[in-house]
């Protein structure tokens, strides 16, 4: 049981303090049972388990990759989605770490459409050519390959570029083709060595459902140049494209976030897109990156539905993610508002605040893991 703390669901709309009993690896409604083991969440956050829907942790498919619990329990996240660190036709090599005995976070994926795709700091895929190269596009091996892990694919991610016509990336067009009612993520903005299609023809391809990563970056073609949001944007967003932090090491940008979020661009969902390269600096973890969202002005409780009921929405898991339902699987995020002076980088400039969330541990399926 987690007894005493600030239970904010927003999936439920609640904000109380109460305790959270689970049983058998189950949430269920109080009481506990009189032999339940006590952790005290008294003065801390206590959410539904954290989704982080942008993380690379398929270790061994390049150089980029954390080991997965790195991105997710030891940083107080149940739940992490691979983003496109597996084309299709090494998604059984990816299984690995989604499978294996030893890693305590739930990992789920999003698959790049490509046969081969390997993220690598020197984007070998790219500087090879092998990422827009249609030899390496078969749509039937990759609708294949999303059939048989259905469990664990939750959707694609698409990087794209195009081969001939600059208005169409045929990586994107059999992502759409095979991906039936699974939601698409695209990177925004461009890659070395490979030409991508433009902002405006990415936002016009998308399908409601969809999510642009990297939506804050800085450059992206998203704002138009007096800063206002551009029109391709806005129908994008109104047709039900959905927007995600994607922090990484360079595709955030504070200055843009706050021009959006003053147009009333709020993100859907908050991610890292943590890998080696950014996990010590900038992004450092998921609680850190919702704290900057959160100093930018938007409320907690938005911040908190941003990594559990909206990313569970995302990847069509609501039925088991993203509340704290009776009868869900224990998955629980506990954190803590710490006071001080701390400093909140976008890798460009740094904000100052005297408020940040940490990690302090989460149940995964009923286990309680305390943060590293």
């Amino acid at each position: 049981m987690l007894e005493g703390g600030r239970v904010i669901d927003p999936a439920q709309g609640r904000d109380e303090i109460a305790d959270v009993v689970v049983v058998d690896g189950r949430l269920q409604a109080e009481p506990a049972p009189p032999d339940a083991e006590v952790i005290d969440a008294r003065g801390l956050l206590v959410t539904p388990g954290l989704i982080d829907l942008h993380v690379h942790v398929i270790q061994g498919l390049g150089d980029f990759c954390l080991f997965p619990d790195q991105a997710g329990v030891d940083m107080g996240v149940p739940t992490v989605i691979d983003a496109g660190t597996s084309g299709a036709a090494t998604f059984g090599l990816a299984r690995k770490w989604i499978d294996d005995p030893d890693v305590r976070t739930q990992v789920l994926a999003l698959m790049d459409p490509c046969q081969i795709y390997f993220a690598t700091k020197d984007f070998i895929c790219h500087r090879l050519e092998i990422a827009n190269d249609l030899r390496n596009l078969d749509a039937d091996l990759t609708a294949a390959a999303l059939e048989a892990n259905a469990d664990v694919v939750v959707g694609m991610k698409v990087r794209a570029c195009y081969v001939d016509d600059p208005h169409t990336s045929p990586f994107l067009e059999v992502a759409k083709q095979v991906a039936g009612e699974r939601p698409i993520m695209v990177h925004l903005g461009r890659f070395p060595y490979t030409p991508t299609i433009s902002t405006p023809d990415l936002l016009r391809a998308l399908r409601p459902g969809d999510v642009i990563t990297h939506a804050y970056r800085g450059a992206s073609g998203v704002l138009e140049s007096g800063g206002k949001v551009s029109i391709d944007l806005r129908d994008a967003v109104d047709r039900g494209v959905r927007l995600d932090v994607g922090h990484s090491g360079t595709d955030f940008r504070f200055a843009t976030a706050r021009t959006l979020f003053e147009q009333g661009y709020l993100p859907n969902t908050i991610s890292t897109d943590l890998n080696i390269f950014n996990v010590d600096h900038p992004v450092v973890s998921l609680a850190t990156t919702m704290t900057k969202i959160w100093m930018l002005g938007v409320p907690l409780a938005d911040v908190i539905a941003m990594v559990t009921c909206n990313p569970a929405a995302v990847i069509r898991r609501s039925e088991e993610l993203g509340t704290l339902a009776p009868g869900r699987i224990a998955n629980v995020s506990v954190l803590r508002v710490a006071e001080g002076e701390f400093e909140l980088s976008d890798g460009y400039e740094t904000l100052s605040t005297s408020q940040c969330l940490q990690p302090v541990g989460c149940v995964r399926a009923g286990t309680w893991i305390a943060a590293a």
